[in-house]
């Protein structure tokens, strides 16, 4: 029963940047269990929850294993609840191209809400991506050509890298990390990038928020924590990869009960997360 009351209650949402879609500030993240054909039953079941719980923003990417078949699965017959959002890896027009065409054959669909540029790391990237030849090209015609609506970019390796390639195009989102451990890196994006980002505009999506998993457990943090930290950056939702349905039902319950975390709250949580910074370090930097 309290579930079902759970159920009824619509999930926050913010105007997603200049595309002014009213984003719910709480995204499905399409790697981990939604990438896995074993574990398909159980992930088609996370996905179609999510969606019936308010879910809007379905993500996924061309690299996620058979993430795009599980979501094209999923979302049939309900194609027109979701924004679907997949991204290429490519760097070349040619490679971009078929990235698109192949996504699209997996998801079911013949347009996407979203097309993202992925994992944007290092400047020799941007360079390529903005080649002749580069894949951005491919990006720029794919939404004249209406088959997306936005296009996004994103990366978790070097702020600087991600602006540098927002100087040269009008990306309408970022997908970048957020968590409690990230004001600790080297590189933080909290610091170095959040508020350039905001002055721009665009659609803030944020991943990383339970640090692939390795924030969350005894000793570390609860889920709703980490989502509440997250939330309470000026960002407009949370891209969260839920590993169960309960897990996926503690997030929606925590989105429909949100409430911004104090300036205290957000300083104690990062002193919890001191420690466990060097656990998730290594998924800031995990391609050459």
């Amino acid at each position: 029963m309290g579930y079902n009351i759970l159920m009824s209650r619509e999930l926050p949402r913010r105007v997603y940047g200049k595309t002014g879609v009213r984003m719910p500030i709480l995204s499905l993240g399409g790697a981990g269990v939604l990438q896995d054909l074993s574990r398909k039953r159980e992930a088609i079941e996370i996905i179609r929850e999510a969606v019936d719980s308010g879910v809007y923003y379905l993500d996924t990417a061309q690299q996620y294993r058979d993430s795009e078949r599980i979501f094209g699965e999923a979302v049939e017959g309900i194609r027109e609840k979701v924004f679907l959002s997949t991204k290429s890896a490519a760097r070349d027009y040619d490679g971009a191209w078929r990235d698109l065409q192949h996504s699209l054959k997996r998801l079911r669909t013949d347009k996407l809400e979203q097309w993202v540029v992925h994992h944007v790391s290092y400047p020799h990237e941007v360079d390529r991506l903005f080649a002749a030849d580069g894949a951005i090209k491919a990006f720029q015609q794919a939404k004249e050509q209406r088959i997306v609506k936005y296009i996004g970019l994103s990366g978790h390796n070097d702020p600087e890298v991600l602006k540098t390639a927002m100087e040269r195009f009008p990306f309408d989102m970022v997908l970048f990390p957020i968590n409690p451990t990230e004001p600790h890196h080297a590189r933080t994006f909290m610091k170095e990038f959040l508020e350039y980002a905001r002055r721009k505009g665009v659609g803030l999506a944020v991943m990383k928020v339970m640090g692939v998993g390795r924030l969350v457990g005894e000793g570390k943090f609860t889920v709703s924590e980490l989502f509440r930290y997250a939330l309470s950056h000026p960002v407009h939702t949370a891209v969260i990869l839920p590993n169960s349905l309960r897990e996926l039902r503690e997030l929606v319950q925590a989105a429909r009960e949100f409430k911004p975390m104090s300036r205290e709250e957000l300083r104690a949580l990062e002193e919890r997360g001191k420690p466990l910074t060097a656990q998730v370090a290594g998924m800031y930097h995990q391609w050459p």
